[in-house]
């Protein structure tokens, strides 16, 4: 059975369908992107932050080590005498039982040029450097962390060496990483949260494009999108409202084609059917002149098929209990067996004509095969479902969805019908967003379904806007 559109998924369907989306992969290149750039900045500023400091750390401790050395020149007791009693901050005295054994080329050859003299830097750790300390037991809390590491310096004055320690600026940002919890986390959650935002900002447009091109081929009604956006987003919805207007403009030149056509033949085939009667022997006369009105009815059907889809109906909030009893009571004044057997107590827009030709096709292809129609109405899931039944031979399930074809004959056809009125009936729901489905009775017969979307059902969520 066809429905309306297409049935909403569920919530776990959509979940599963999304990363296949266009919205989806957005969201997930925008999101690894965001949260891997923003991961690589930290790091990046991590390692400039620690190579500014070492930078800065370094020069500092030339500084320094420069700074002592020119003592020495100036007044080598007294500064040696400070430098035993470690009186001078960031600087003291060399343990006399240290060596230089493994002195950093690029330090010492920085400071040798500072100073024009040969100069030897061996960097060393703070547990080296203030070796006394560690010999005592720590403070509650505390450990020897804070203790920075140091240079041992040895400069050739001539005569004699001078060796000297200074210390350098302590580095403790070094183990405390921005790159680390919950620093990820948050990276992740603001990534996916501003993917999803820029999926959604750039998909709006193609989502509005969807909505007005089902909406378009559900009730061929030309309703022009909004051109605003991006210039190519506004490039694209000019490019699709122009398409509509012109699939819109060939429909009514097809229509009005048609209707022309018809209109012309009226006239020879009113003049052959004078011509007709004229004929002596009446037997042939019959058969001619009722060959004749078959030939008349299929070209009133077709133009009535073709203005079918063209119906320009203002849409109404009708209560479909309603017309189902007014379908029923006015084919009973006839004398046809129809009955209203259930009602559903609902409101749906649609188009009043629209749905009375669709019901009243229905209710006589019932009666032409099953000789009485039983009309009802009930809601399945959120849709509502308009049933016409009928007791007669039903159909083969292959012929199921032939039925609505124009012009076919089926298997159980009978009669001079042009085999056009489901055709028309179809039509005729589908200017409204409904659609009619077949399926063979139990105990036998045909039920006939009109399916009404929930979004046409008063109450039930937005509706097609005049």
């Amino acid at each position: 059975m066809t429905s309306a559109e297409p049935v909403k998924p569920g919530f776990l369907k959509r979940l599963r369908d999304y990363p296949r989306s266009l919205a989806g992969r957005l969201t997930l290149v925008l999101s690894l992107g965001m949260a891997a750039s923003a991961i690589l900045a930290l790091q990046a500023s991590d390692g400039l932050g620690h190579y500014t400091f070492r930078r800065d750390q370094v020069d500092a401790a030339l500084d320094s080590a420069e700074d002592i050395a020119h003592r020495f020149e100036r007044q080598p007791l007294r500064t040696a005498n400070l430098l035993s009693r470690g009186v001078i901050l960031g600087a003291h005295d060399a343990n006399p039982a240290w060596r230089m054994t493994a002195p950093d080329p690029t330090f010492s050859r920085r400071l040798s040029e500072r100073l024009g003299r040969p100069a030897q830097v061996m960097p060393l750790l703070n547990g080296e450097c203030f070796a006394q300390l560690t010999r005592y037991p720590h403070a509650a809390g505390m450990n020897t962390d804070p203790l920075p590491d140091c240079w041992f310096i040895r400069v050739d004055a001539g005569d004699r060496k001078l060796d000297y320690v200074v210390d350098l600026w302590p580095d403790r940002s070094w183990n405390r990483h921005r790159v680390g919890p919950p620093y990820i986390e948050l990276i992740i959650v603001a990534g996916a949260l501003l993917g999803l935002l820029a999926a959604s900002l750039a998909t709006t447009p193609l989502r509005r494009m969807e909505r007005a091109a089902r909406a378009f081929s559900l009730v061929g009604e030309f309703e022009p999108i909004p051109v605003k956006g991006p210039s190519e987003v506004r490039a694209a919805l000019e490019t699709f409202n122009l398409a509509q207007e012109r699939v819109r403009e060939g429909l009514r030149e097809r229509t009005q084609i048609l209707a022309s056509v018809t209109h012309d033949l009226q006239t020879p085939l009113t003049r052959l059917r004078l011509r007709l009667e004229q004929v002596e022997d009446e037997a042939l006369r019959d058969r001619l002149v009722a060959d004749l009105q078959v030939t008349q009815q299929m070209v009133r059907d077709g133009l009535d098929l073709a203005r079918s889809s063209e119906i320009r109906e203002p849409w109404s909030v009708l209560d479909i209990d309603s017309i189902l009893s007014s379908t029923a009571e006015d084919a009973a004044e006839f004398g046809h067996r129809v009955v209203f057997s259930q009602g559903c107590d609902v409101e749906a827009r649609v188009k009043p004509h629209a749905l009375a030709r669709a019901l009243g096709n229905l209710v006589d292809n019932a009666l032409k095969y099953g000789g009485s129609a039983e009309l009802s109405c009930h809601r399945e899931g959120a849709d509502l479902v308009i049933r016409v039944a009928d007791r007669g031979p039903g159909l083969p399930e292959d012929e199921l969805a032939l039925a609505f074809q124009p012009f076919r004959r089926l298997s159980s056809s009978k009669g001079n019908g042009t085999g056009i009125g489901l055709a028309i009936a179809q039509a005729q729901v589908g200017t409204f967003g409904a659609a009619i489905g077949l399926r063979n009775r139990d105990g036998g017969g045909l039920i006939a379904e009109i399916r009404i979307p929930a979004t046409s059902i008063r109450g039930e969520g937005e509706v097609v806007r005049d």
